[in-house]
């Protein structure tokens, strides 16, 4: 479990081998919101995501929530459904599948100038658009942490596009 990085907010990430769980409380509306993804998803993408929705269901729905609070009526958060799925792109938000923008050949003499490793090479190598960071981290028997640092450097270069 993997608490918030700002010390004022309550944000929990509950990461399994094949999901993740991240729950985030909103203070203004005294309300918890939770999402369960894939283990793959991009969790800070589910985060940002979360916090949206948090505060677009606090703005709409300020005076409803009273009201929710001493009659348990819930048909007026409906609307509340739409929003999720926009915000969300029916689910698809926080997929991550980077894709490899140069050629094997370039590759290696990009290694061979020593501007990355041979690791960040096998990690660029995975990188084929089908598969997710974490996919590449269990092929290749490394961290997805460290998958991640890896691959931001190699955006950074423009080698892979996210």
């Amino acid at each position: 479990m993997v608490k918030g990085k700002n010390g004022n907010e309550i944000t929990r990430i509950v990461e399994s081998e094949n999901s993740t769980i991240i729950i985030i409380y909103h203070p203004n509306s005294r309300i918890l919101f939770c999402s369960i993804s894939d283990a793959d998803d991009d969790v800070d993408k589910l985060i940002e995501v979360i916090k949206r929705i948090a505060n677009r269901f606090w703005k709409k729905h300020q005076s409803d929530i009273k009201i929710f609070r001493t009659t348990s009526e819930k048909s007026r958060f409906q609307t509340i459904i739409a929003d999720i799925e926009n915000l969300t792109r029916g689910g698809t938000i926080a997929e991550v599948f980077p894709k490899l923008l140069v050629v094997k050949n370039v590759m290696k003499k990009i290694l061979s100038m020593g501007m990355i490793n041979e690791s960040d090479f096998q990690v660029a190598l995975k990188c084929t658009g089908e598969s997710s960071p974490l996919k590449i981290a269990r092929e290749l028997s490394k961290t997805r942490n460290g998958v991640n640092e890896v691959l931001k450097r190699l955006e950074e270069l423009d080698i892979i596009k996210m």
